[in-house]
Protein backbone atom coordinates (compact mmCIF):
# COMPACT_ATOMS: atom_id res chain seq x y z
CA UNK A 1 0.00 0.00 0.00
CA UNK A 2 2.76 2.34 1.16
CA UNK A 3 4.63 1.87 -2.77
CA UNK A 4 1.23 2.22 -4.16
CA UNK A 5 0.78 5.59 -2.56
CA UNK A 6 4.41 6.93 -3.16
CA UNK A 7 3.48 5.47 -7.21
CA UNK A 8 0.61 7.60 -7.19
CA UNK A 9 2.41 10.88 -5.18
CA UNK A 10 5.32 10.34 -7.12
CA UNK A 11 3.28 10.11 -10.75
CA UNK A 12 1.22 13.56 -9.31
CA UNK A 13 4.61 15.39 -8.55
CA UNK A 14 5.79 14.07 -12.10
CA UNK A 15 2.55 15.22 -13.68
CA UNK A 16 2.70 18.86 -12.19
CA UNK A 17 6.35 19.04 -13.36
CA UNK A 18 5.92 18.28 -16.52
CA UNK A 19 2.94 20.49 -16.70
CA UNK A 20 4.94 23.52 -14.88
CA UNK A 21 8.48 22.59 -17.65
CA UNK A 22 6.15 22.79 -20.49
CA UNK A 23 4.86 26.16 -19.27
CA UNK A 24 8.16 27.43 -18.80
CA UNK A 25 9.41 26.02 -22.27
CA UNK A 26 6.17 28.14 -23.83
CA UNK A 27 6.54 31.20 -22.11
CA UNK A 28 10.71 31.05 -23.08
CA UNK A 29 9.56 30.41 -26.83
CA UNK A 30 6.95 33.00 -26.66
CA UNK A 31 9.32 35.72 -24.83
CA UNK A 32 11.86 34.83 -27.78
CA UNK A 33 9.56 35.69 -30.19
CA UNK A 34 8.46 39.15 -28.32
CA UNK A 35 12.25 39.51 -28.40
CA UNK A 36 12.10 40.16 -32.31
CA UNK A 37 9.94 43.25 -32.30
CA UNK A 38 12.34 44.41 -29.45
CA UNK A 39 15.28 43.96 -31.99
CA UNK A 40 13.18 45.68 -34.57
CA UNK A 41 12.67 48.90 -32.22
CA UNK A 42 16.23 49.38 -31.61
CA UNK A 43 17.07 49.64 -35.30
CA UNK A 44 13.69 51.14 -36.54
CA UNK A 45 11.92 52.36 -33.38
CA UNK A 46 14.78 54.31 -31.82
CA UNK A 47 16.27 54.71 -35.79
CA UNK A 48 13.47 56.83 -36.19
CA UNK A 49 15.06 59.36 -33.11
CA UNK A 50 18.29 59.28 -34.72
CA UNK A 51 17.17 59.64 -38.45
CA UNK A 52 14.60 62.77 -37.43
CA UNK A 53 17.28 64.31 -35.15
CA UNK A 54 20.00 64.12 -38.01
CA UNK A 55 17.92 64.63 -41.15
CA UNK A 56 15.78 67.42 -39.76
CA UNK A 57 17.86 68.49 -36.80
CA UNK A 58 17.22 68.82 -33.18
CA UNK A 59 14.24 71.25 -32.75
CA UNK A 60 12.35 68.91 -35.42
CA UNK A 61 12.67 66.41 -32.95
CA UNK A 62 11.71 68.06 -30.01
CA UNK A 63 8.51 69.39 -31.41
CA UNK A 64 7.74 65.36 -32.97
CA UNK A 65 8.12 64.58 -29.45
CA UNK A 66 6.24 66.70 -27.72
CA UNK A 67 3.12 66.01 -30.64
CA UNK A 68 4.01 62.08 -29.71
CA UNK A 69 3.38 62.68 -26.14
CA UNK A 70 0.19 64.41 -26.79
CA UNK A 71 -0.77 61.52 -29.52
CA UNK A 72 -0.32 59.20 -27.13
CA UNK A 73 -2.09 60.54 -24.24
CA UNK A 74 -5.35 61.13 -26.49
CA UNK A 75 -4.90 57.20 -27.80
CA UNK A 76 -4.97 56.00 -24.14
CA UNK A 77 -8.40 58.28 -23.42
CA UNK A 78 -9.90 56.49 -26.96
CA UNK A 79 -8.86 53.09 -25.77
CA UNK A 80 -10.37 53.60 -22.33
CA UNK A 81 -7.99 51.06 -20.83
CA UNK A 82 -10.85 48.02 -22.38
CA UNK A 83 -8.00 46.46 -23.85
CA UNK A 84 -6.93 45.55 -20.48
CA UNK A 85 -10.28 44.58 -19.51
CA UNK A 86 -10.49 42.29 -22.72
CA UNK A 87 -7.67 40.51 -22.23
CA UNK A 88 -7.98 39.87 -18.45
CA UNK A 89 -11.62 38.10 -19.55
CA UNK A 90 -10.55 36.18 -22.83
CA UNK A 91 -7.47 35.26 -20.65
CA UNK A 92 -9.41 33.61 -18.00
CA UNK A 93 -11.35 31.03 -20.65
CA UNK A 94 -9.46 31.84 -24.02
CA UNK A 95 -10.89 28.28 -24.75
CA UNK A 96 -14.83 29.14 -24.67
CA UNK A 97 -14.97 31.02 -28.22
CA UNK A 98 -18.51 31.87 -27.58
CA UNK A 99 -17.66 33.49 -24.56
CA UNK A 100 -14.60 35.13 -26.51
CA UNK A 101 -16.79 36.48 -29.38
CA UNK A 102 -19.35 38.64 -26.93
CA UNK A 103 -15.80 39.79 -24.65
CA UNK A 104 -14.82 41.14 -28.05
CA UNK A 105 -17.64 42.94 -29.51
CA UNK A 106 -18.97 43.97 -25.88
CA UNK A 107 -15.78 46.22 -25.85
CA UNK A 108 -15.45 47.01 -29.45
CA UNK A 109 -18.83 48.87 -29.78
CA UNK A 110 -17.51 51.79 -27.10
CA UNK A 111 -14.24 51.71 -28.65
CA UNK A 112 -14.98 52.99 -31.55
CA UNK A 113 -16.97 55.47 -30.35
CA UNK A 114 -14.76 56.61 -27.31
CA UNK A 115 -11.49 56.71 -30.26
CA UNK A 116 -13.73 59.28 -32.41
CA UNK A 117 -14.55 61.28 -30.04
CA UNK A 118 -11.14 61.21 -29.08
CA UNK A 119 -9.64 62.10 -31.82
CA UNK A 120 -12.39 65.06 -32.27
CA UNK A 121 -11.25 66.71 -28.96
CA UNK A 122 -7.39 65.88 -30.01
CA UNK A 123 -8.37 68.04 -33.47
CA UNK A 124 -9.81 71.02 -31.32
CA UNK A 125 -7.57 71.60 -28.79
CA UNK A 126 -4.50 71.80 -31.02
CA UNK A 127 -4.51 75.72 -31.08
CA UNK A 128 -4.71 75.83 -27.29
CA UNK A 129 -1.59 73.40 -26.81
CA UNK A 130 0.03 75.12 -29.55
CA UNK A 131 0.00 78.53 -27.77
CA UNK A 132 0.63 76.50 -24.41
CA UNK A 133 3.90 75.13 -26.13
CA UNK A 134 4.58 78.42 -28.05
CA UNK A 135 5.24 76.43 -30.84
CA UNK A 136 3.27 76.54 -33.87
CA UNK A 137 4.61 73.96 -35.34
CA UNK A 138 2.88 71.46 -32.71
CA UNK A 139 -0.69 72.25 -33.84
CA UNK A 140 0.35 71.82 -37.33
CA UNK A 141 1.75 68.15 -36.55
CA UNK A 142 -1.07 67.14 -34.19
CA UNK A 143 -3.41 67.71 -37.09
CA UNK A 144 -1.63 65.16 -39.46
CA UNK A 145 -1.30 62.53 -36.72
CA UNK A 146 -5.07 62.86 -36.24
CA UNK A 147 -6.10 60.29 -37.97
CA UNK A 148 -3.36 57.73 -36.72
CA UNK A 149 -4.91 58.40 -33.20
CA UNK A 150 -8.08 57.22 -34.18
CA UNK A 151 -6.29 53.67 -35.55
CA UNK A 152 -4.52 53.30 -33.01
CA UNK A 153 -6.86 53.45 -30.03
CA UNK A 154 -8.58 50.50 -31.98
CA UNK A 155 -5.26 48.81 -32.74
CA UNK A 156 -4.84 48.73 -28.37
CA UNK A 157 -8.04 46.52 -28.22
CA UNK A 158 -7.14 44.13 -31.28
CA UNK A 159 -3.99 43.89 -29.94
CA UNK A 160 -5.38 43.19 -26.02
CA UNK A 161 -7.73 40.14 -27.88
CA UNK A 162 -4.67 38.31 -29.42
CA UNK A 163 -2.60 38.54 -26.31
CA UNK A 164 -5.43 37.65 -24.46
CA UNK A 165 -5.50 34.67 -26.88
CA UNK A 166 -1.72 33.99 -26.09
CA UNK A 167 -1.23 34.44 -29.84
CA UNK A 168 1.95 35.26 -28.83
CA UNK A 169 3.90 34.76 -31.87
CA UNK A 170 1.37 36.65 -34.15
CA UNK A 171 1.56 38.85 -31.50
CA UNK A 172 5.48 39.50 -32.01
CA UNK A 173 4.76 39.52 -36.04
CA UNK A 174 2.10 42.45 -35.50
CA UNK A 175 4.25 44.55 -33.24
CA UNK A 176 7.32 44.14 -35.41
CA UNK A 177 4.73 45.12 -38.69
CA UNK A 178 4.12 48.49 -36.16
CA UNK A 179 8.09 49.14 -36.43
CA UNK A 180 8.49 48.13 -40.20
CA UNK A 181 5.53 50.46 -40.96
CA UNK A 182 7.30 52.93 -38.96
CA UNK A 183 10.85 52.88 -41.05
CA UNK A 184 8.28 52.41 -44.61
CA UNK A 185 6.78 56.10 -43.45
CA UNK A 186 10.27 57.52 -42.30
CA UNK A 187 11.46 56.97 -45.93
CA UNK A 188 8.06 58.09 -47.39
CA UNK A 189 8.75 61.09 -45.67
CA UNK A 190 12.45 61.47 -46.66
CA UNK A 191 11.75 60.72 -50.15
CA UNK A 192 8.90 63.08 -50.76
CA UNK A 193 10.76 66.18 -48.59
CA UNK A 194 7.67 65.78 -46.15
CA UNK A 195 8.34 69.12 -44.28
CA UNK A 196 9.35 68.99 -40.31
CA UNK A 197 6.11 69.89 -39.11
CA UNK A 198 4.60 67.30 -41.04
CA UNK A 199 6.68 64.41 -39.55
CA UNK A 200 3.68 63.24 -36.99
CA UNK A 201 1.74 61.75 -40.31
CA UNK A 202 3.93 58.75 -39.78
CA UNK A 203 1.76 57.55 -37.08
CA UNK A 204 -1.26 58.47 -39.73
CA UNK A 205 0.33 56.13 -42.19
CA UNK A 206 1.51 53.41 -39.46
CA UNK A 207 -1.29 52.72 -37.20
CA UNK A 208 -4.04 53.34 -40.28
CA UNK A 209 -2.00 50.20 -42.26
CA UNK A 210 -2.01 47.97 -38.97
CA UNK A 211 -5.62 48.45 -38.24
CA UNK A 212 -6.36 46.88 -41.67
CA UNK A 213 -4.11 44.11 -40.98
CA UNK A 214 -5.41 43.61 -37.46
CA UNK A 215 -9.24 43.56 -38.39
CA UNK A 216 -8.27 40.41 -40.78
CA UNK A 217 -6.71 39.09 -37.49
CA UNK A 218 -10.11 39.42 -35.61
CA UNK A 219 -11.94 38.70 -38.33
CA UNK A 220 -9.71 35.19 -38.78
CA UNK A 221 -9.53 34.23 -34.97
CA UNK A 222 -13.27 35.45 -33.43
CA UNK A 223 -16.58 35.00 -34.95
CA UNK A 224 -18.67 37.84 -33.98
CA UNK A 225 -21.30 36.00 -35.27
CA UNK A 226 -21.34 34.11 -32.22
CA UNK A 227 -21.26 37.20 -30.01
CA UNK A 228 -24.83 36.40 -27.71
CA UNK A 229 -25.26 38.61 -24.62
CA UNK A 230 -22.53 41.01 -25.64
CA UNK A 231 -24.02 44.36 -24.08
CA UNK A 232 -23.69 42.87 -20.44
CA UNK A 233 -19.54 42.91 -21.27
CA UNK A 234 -19.73 46.23 -22.48
CA UNK A 235 -21.08 47.54 -19.06
CA UNK A 236 -18.40 45.25 -17.22
CA UNK A 237 -15.99 46.50 -19.65
CA UNK A 238 -16.75 50.48 -19.49
CA UNK A 239 -16.64 49.95 -15.70
CA UNK A 240 -13.50 47.98 -15.50
CA UNK A 241 -12.26 51.03 -18.10
CA UNK A 242 -13.46 54.01 -16.18
CA UNK A 243 -11.75 52.74 -13.17
CA UNK A 244 -8.24 52.40 -15.23
CA UNK A 245 -8.19 54.39 -17.42
CA UNK A 246 -6.66 57.44 -15.41
CA UNK A 247 -3.73 54.70 -14.80
CA UNK A 248 -2.79 53.86 -18.47
CA UNK A 249 -3.02 57.71 -19.34
CA UNK A 250 -1.10 58.45 -16.20
CA UNK A 251 1.03 56.12 -17.76
CA UNK A 252 1.08 57.00 -21.01
CA UNK A 253 2.01 60.75 -19.59
CA UNK A 254 4.58 59.64 -17.43
CA UNK A 255 6.48 57.75 -19.69
CA UNK A 256 7.09 61.38 -21.21
CA UNK A 257 6.38 63.76 -18.85
CA UNK A 258 10.09 64.43 -18.22
CA UNK A 259 10.04 65.51 -22.60
CA UNK A 260 7.19 67.10 -22.07
CA UNK A 261 7.95 69.29 -18.63
CA UNK A 262 11.40 70.50 -20.31
CA UNK A 263 9.17 71.85 -23.30
CA UNK A 264 7.43 73.77 -21.02
CA UNK A 265 10.38 74.80 -18.93
CA UNK A 266 13.12 75.88 -21.20
CA UNK A 267 12.83 77.46 -24.65
CA UNK A 268 15.81 75.75 -25.82
CA UNK A 269 14.02 73.11 -27.64
CA UNK A 270 17.47 71.69 -29.00
CA UNK A 271 17.97 71.20 -25.98
CA UNK A 272 14.67 69.07 -25.50
CA UNK A 273 15.65 66.66 -28.58
CA UNK A 274 18.61 66.22 -26.78
CA UNK A 275 16.87 64.51 -24.05
CA UNK A 276 14.42 63.92 -26.03
CA UNK A 277 16.66 60.64 -28.00
CA UNK A 278 17.93 60.19 -24.50
CA UNK A 279 14.13 59.15 -23.32
CA UNK A 280 13.90 57.44 -26.45
CA UNK A 281 16.80 54.84 -25.48
CA UNK A 282 15.33 54.96 -21.99
CA UNK A 283 11.80 53.45 -23.85
CA UNK A 284 13.63 50.73 -25.61
CA UNK A 285 15.26 49.22 -22.52
CA UNK A 286 12.13 49.40 -20.75
CA UNK A 287 10.57 47.25 -23.77
CA UNK A 288 12.50 44.37 -22.67
CA UNK A 289 10.61 44.26 -19.31
CA UNK A 290 7.39 44.81 -21.50
CA UNK A 291 8.59 41.59 -23.85
CA UNK A 292 8.16 39.46 -20.43
CA UNK A 293 5.27 40.96 -18.79
CA UNK A 294 2.91 40.81 -21.92
CA UNK A 295 3.72 37.25 -22.06
CA UNK A 296 3.52 36.92 -18.02
CA UNK A 297 -0.19 38.99 -18.19
CA UNK A 298 -2.51 36.24 -19.46
CA UNK A 299 -1.15 33.59 -17.43
CA UNK A 300 -1.09 36.21 -14.52
CA UNK A 301 -4.80 36.58 -15.19
CA UNK A 302 -5.53 32.92 -15.22
CA UNK A 303 -3.92 32.22 -12.36
CA UNK A 304 -5.17 34.73 -10.46
CA UNK A 305 -8.97 33.82 -11.68
CA UNK A 306 -8.29 30.11 -10.96
CA UNK A 307 -6.81 31.34 -6.93
CA UNK A 308 -3.48 29.58 -7.99
CA UNK A 309 -1.65 32.19 -5.81
CA UNK A 310 1.21 29.83 -5.17
CA UNK A 311 1.85 29.04 -8.97
CA UNK A 312 1.93 32.43 -9.14
CA UNK A 313 4.56 32.73 -6.72
CA UNK A 314 6.62 30.17 -8.36
CA UNK A 315 5.99 31.85 -11.64
CA UNK A 316 7.80 35.30 -10.19
CA UNK A 317 10.44 33.70 -8.79
CA UNK A 318 11.55 31.96 -11.77
CA UNK A 319 10.96 34.85 -14.33
CA UNK A 320 12.98 37.01 -11.99
CA UNK A 321 15.71 34.48 -11.53
CA UNK A 322 17.20 35.10 -14.97
CA UNK A 323 15.37 38.41 -15.65
CA UNK A 324 16.95 40.77 -13.41
CA UNK A 325 20.44 40.67 -13.73
CA UNK A 326 19.84 40.70 -17.47
CA UNK A 327 18.43 43.19 -17.08
CA UNK A 328 21.04 45.47 -15.49
CA UNK A 329 23.46 43.92 -17.69
CA UNK A 330 22.16 45.64 -20.37
CA UNK A 331 21.54 49.36 -18.46
CA UNK A 332 24.71 49.18 -17.44
CA UNK A 333 26.32 48.59 -20.46
CA UNK A 334 23.78 51.21 -22.47
CA UNK A 335 24.52 53.84 -20.01
CA UNK A 336 28.61 53.22 -20.76
CA UNK A 337 28.68 53.04 -24.48
CA UNK A 338 26.17 56.27 -24.49
CA UNK A 339 29.13 58.97 -24.94
CA UNK A 340 30.93 57.21 -27.65
CA UNK A 341 28.45 55.68 -29.84
CA UNK A 342 25.42 58.40 -29.65
CA UNK A 343 27.26 60.90 -31.00
CA UNK A 344 28.83 59.13 -33.14
CA UNK A 345 25.30 58.25 -34.96
CA UNK A 346 23.67 60.93 -34.89
CA UNK A 347 26.69 62.79 -36.32
CA UNK A 348 26.03 65.73 -33.66
CA UNK A 349 28.87 65.91 -30.35
CA UNK A 350 26.25 68.25 -28.56
CA UNK A 351 24.15 65.13 -28.52
CA UNK A 352 26.86 63.90 -25.81
CA UNK A 353 24.88 66.08 -22.98
CA UNK A 354 22.22 63.61 -22.99
CA UNK A 355 24.82 60.70 -21.35
CA UNK A 356 24.82 61.93 -17.61
CA UNK A 357 20.57 62.01 -18.21
CA UNK A 358 20.65 58.42 -20.07
CA UNK A 359 22.97 56.68 -17.08
CA UNK A 360 20.18 58.33 -14.13
CA UNK A 361 17.57 56.82 -16.28
CA UNK A 362 19.43 53.82 -16.65
CA UNK A 363 19.73 53.46 -12.93
CA UNK A 364 15.98 53.75 -12.37
CA UNK A 365 15.43 51.14 -14.10
CA UNK A 366 17.89 48.24 -12.92
CA UNK A 367 16.94 49.19 -9.15
CA UNK A 368 13.04 48.80 -10.59
CA UNK A 369 13.96 45.80 -12.31
CA UNK A 370 12.58 43.14 -10.02
CA UNK A 371 9.10 44.35 -10.31
CA UNK A 372 8.94 45.96 -13.72
CA UNK A 373 7.39 42.43 -16.06
CA UNK A 374 4.65 42.44 -13.14
CA UNK A 375 3.21 46.12 -13.63
CA UNK A 376 -0.04 45.16 -14.72
CA UNK A 377 -0.53 42.50 -11.75
CA UNK A 378 -2.97 44.79 -10.26
CA UNK A 379 -5.27 45.17 -13.61
CA UNK A 380 -5.15 41.02 -14.07
CA UNK A 381 -6.19 40.66 -10.25
CA UNK A 382 -9.55 42.85 -11.39
CA UNK A 383 -7.98 45.98 -9.17
CA UNK A 384 -7.70 48.91 -11.70
CA UNK A 385 -8.68 51.38 -9.21
CA UNK A 386 -5.72 50.48 -6.96
CA UNK A 387 -3.90 50.76 -10.22
CA UNK A 388 -4.80 53.81 -11.03
CA UNK A 389 -4.00 54.95 -7.19
CA UNK A 390 -1.02 53.51 -7.72
CA UNK A 391 0.19 55.59 -11.26
CA UNK A 392 -1.51 58.65 -9.71
CA UNK A 393 0.82 58.63 -6.85
CA UNK A 394 3.45 58.49 -9.29
CA UNK A 395 2.99 60.87 -11.52
CA UNK A 396 2.12 63.21 -9.03
CA UNK A 397 5.82 62.39 -8.03
CA UNK A 398 7.27 63.01 -11.37
CA UNK A 399 5.22 66.21 -11.86
CA UNK A 400 6.61 67.28 -8.41
CA UNK A 401 10.35 66.58 -9.25
CA UNK A 402 10.24 67.78 -12.70
CA UNK A 403 8.80 71.30 -11.33
CA UNK A 404 11.85 71.52 -8.80
CA UNK A 405 14.79 69.78 -10.61
CA UNK A 406 14.62 70.98 -14.34
CA UNK A 407 15.14 74.48 -13.11
CA UNK A 408 17.77 73.96 -10.80
CA UNK A 409 19.39 71.09 -13.01
CA UNK A 410 18.05 70.96 -16.27
CA UNK A 411 18.21 67.92 -18.59
CA UNK A 412 19.52 65.98 -14.88
CA UNK A 413 17.20 66.93 -13.17
CA UNK A 414 14.43 65.48 -15.48
CA UNK A 415 16.23 62.27 -15.57
CA UNK A 416 16.08 62.59 -11.93
CA UNK A 417 12.85 62.62 -11.23
CA UNK A 418 11.87 60.20 -13.62
CA UNK A 419 14.38 57.02 -12.43
CA UNK A 420 12.73 58.24 -8.60
CA UNK A 421 9.39 58.00 -10.34
CA UNK A 422 10.23 54.38 -12.26
CA UNK A 423 11.55 53.37 -8.61
CA UNK A 424 8.35 54.62 -6.18
CA UNK A 425 6.43 53.10 -8.42
CA UNK A 426 7.28 49.62 -8.03
CA UNK A 427 7.55 50.41 -4.40
CA UNK A 428 4.14 50.87 -4.51
CA UNK A 429 2.95 47.92 -6.58
CA UNK A 430 4.84 45.63 -4.18
CA UNK A 431 2.76 46.90 -1.62
CA UNK A 432 -0.69 47.04 -2.93
CA UNK A 433 0.43 43.63 -4.72
CA UNK A 434 -0.12 42.24 -1.50
CA UNK A 435 -2.50 44.29 0.47
CA UNK A 436 -5.04 43.99 -2.53
CA UNK A 437 -4.38 40.46 -4.82
CA UNK A 438 -2.42 38.89 -1.89
CA UNK A 439 0.16 37.94 -3.75
CA UNK A 440 3.98 38.77 -2.63
CA UNK A 441 6.25 40.29 -5.26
Amino acid sequence: MDRLRRSIHGGKASSGSTHVTEQGRRLRRDVVWNLVPVGLLGVVGLGLSFVVARWWGASAFGVFNLVTTAYFAFAVIGACGLQYSVLRAIAEAPEDRDRVAAIVAGALVPNLVLAAASTTVFVAIRPLIARWLDSPAVGEGMLWAAPGLFCFAVNKLLLGVVNGLRRMRAFAIYTSLRYGLIAAGLVIARVEHVASDHLAAIWTFTEGVLLIVLIGELVATVSLRRAAGWTAWTKQHLDYGVRGVLATLAYEINTKLDVWMLGVLIADKAAVGIYALAAALNEGVMQLAAVLQNNLDPMIARLIAGGDVTELHALVKRSRRWFVPALVGVCAASAAVFPAVIPWLIGTPGFAAGAIPFAILMAGIAIASPYLPFAHLLLMAKRPGWHTVLLVIAIAVNVTGNVVLIPRLGLAGAAISMAATVVTSALLLRGLARWCARVRL
